[in-house]
């Protein structure tokens, strides 16, 4: 199974959008059975799949490890017509910090521990362990380092890193880069799978930004940029995915070109369950 964390110190640049979009095109498009953690305590992601964090089947949950020891008795259906569940959040996620800062238990190996059980559920003779498996999980990091945040890249394979071609975001590049590269003291597999444009609508700045991230940063930047497109925000307030909602969006278009960027990638299509 792939575990990849959508991760970016900076807000506003589309990882709740892209997270969602990559999982309905995985799910919708390849057939794929997709989980999705929401580890920002905003919830968008959760609110967006239209499900609520409630006790004992939340991020929150599974950090303290007071959620269910079976995976599958406790994550919830993000779509009843696609092979997509979730973990979802809320406000609350903000004790898991609480917790460290008074000294209580908060594991950052719990999405860890996650991704090992659907692992060896993936490996199981048992057919109904590997139907109960998935091909990937999404992680919806916040804008911040927080908990949830060290957890993800604790179990992630590789980061997306959603960015808008601004002079905060690019300049803020290093600072993200050099936690990523801490966070490889705990977990040495993680790289970084790409740099992908968000909202981008092919301004002068635009193109030398993106010309100075694949000239000097030393790491993958996804060919395809995702354009700019009022229809995102409009498929948000309607709870669809972008791609039925607006299918032939500049939106939708390149977020399918970067799934197949994603998966043409080493191990994209074939790590895990089948």
């Amino acid at each position: 199974m792939r575990t990849t964390a959508v991760f970016n110190l900076k807000g506003g640049v589309a990882k709740t959008i892209t997270t969602a979009a990559m999982a309905d095109i995985l799910a919708i498009d390849y057939g794929k059975r997709v989980l999705v953690i929401d580890a920002d305590a905003q919830g968008n992601l959760s609110r967006y799949f239209g499900v609520e964090a409630q006790e004992g089947c939340s991020t929150l949950d599974l950090l303290q490890g007071t959620h269910e020891a079976v995976y599958s008795d406790w994550v919830t259906p993000a779509r009843p017509d696609t092979t997509i569940d979730i973990i979802p959040a809320d406000m609350t996620l903000m004790y898991a910090d609480v917790d460290i800062h008074e000294g209580r238990m908060t594991s950052h190996h719990a999405m860890e521990e996650l991704r090992e059980a659907i692992e060896q559920d993936a490996a199981s003779p048992n057919p109904e362990d590997q139907e109960a498996a998935y091909d990937y999980m999404l992680i919806d990091c916040p804008p911040s380092f927080s908990a949830a945040s060290a957890a993800a890249l604790v179990a992630a394979d590789d980061v997306v890193i959603p960015i808008r071609l601004d002079a905060f975001s690019t300049s803020g590049m290093a600072d993200l880069l050099a936690q990523v590269a801490n966070m490889r003291r705990l977990n040495a597999r993680l790289k970084v799978a790409g740099i992908l444009a968000t909202q981008y609508q092919r301004a002068p700045e635009e193109r030398a930004a993106l010309t100075y991230l694949r000239e000097t940063s030393g790491l993958p930047v996804f060919a395809t940029q995702v354009r700019y497109s009022p229809r995102v925000s409009a498929a948000t307030y309607a709870r669809e995915p972008l791609i039925r909602f607006s299918p032939m969006s500049g939106a939708s278009v390149d977020y399918r070109h970067v799934v197949a960027e994603y998966m043409a990638q080493e191990g994209g299509g074939s790590n895990g369950k089948a």
